[in-house]
């Protein structure tokens, strides 16, 4: 099971560093809100932006399709590993989140987000020491733990659930 992990975890990991490296470069707005605080009130104070940063309501959406898009693909992943049991698929899918969480926080987040300029905003650029700081990314990996550990006792349910219905 081990190997299975392994190998689970570098795709997910690389398969969730292209959707989001071409998600903000394609459609940044829609990621408005993982940037940091003094970000979104520079760009809400910039006229340029009326209209068109996301309504709260859009990235609550946004987080609610996600985790659920997760609960289903954690239950295929364990079902693959060959884990059948609510703490099984549970632990299984908390560890193959937090892997990917925290690949997130320091890859994604730390080395390329807090780095890279390309993705900044227009009239933002004066608060490069704002986008470097990773306390931002690093509060949002324990958040994330939190919500990681949620979704996987809802895949663990999933799990148990899919045993009593396919037999």
């Amino acid at each position: 099971m081990l190997k299975c992990f392994l190998i689970q975890a570098i795709v997910c990991c690389a398969c969730f560093h292209i959707i989001i490296t071409y998600s903000v470069k394609k459609a940044p707005m829609s990621w408005f809100y993982d940037y940091p605080k003094a970000v979104q009130e520079r760009m809400r104070s910039l006229p340029e932006y009326t209209g068109k940063i996301p309504s709260s309501n859009f990235n609550l959406k946004k987080k609610i399709i996600s985790a659920a898009f997760c609960v289903a693909f954690l239950i295929c992943m364990a079902w693959i590993a060959g884990t059948r049991s609510f703490g099984g698929t549970m632990a299984y899918s908390f560890s193959l989140w937090t892997v990917i969480n925290f690949y997130d926080a320091l890859v994604l987040d730390t080395i390329w987000f807090c780095h890279n300029k390309k993705i900044r905003f227009h009239g933002t650029e004066d608060l490069a020491p704002v986008y470097e700081n990773p306390k931002k990314h690093w509060v949002d990996f324990l958040i994330g733990t939190i919500i990681g550990l949620i979704v996987s006792i809802l895949a663990g349910g999933g799990m148990a659930l899919l045993r009593i219905v396919i037999g």
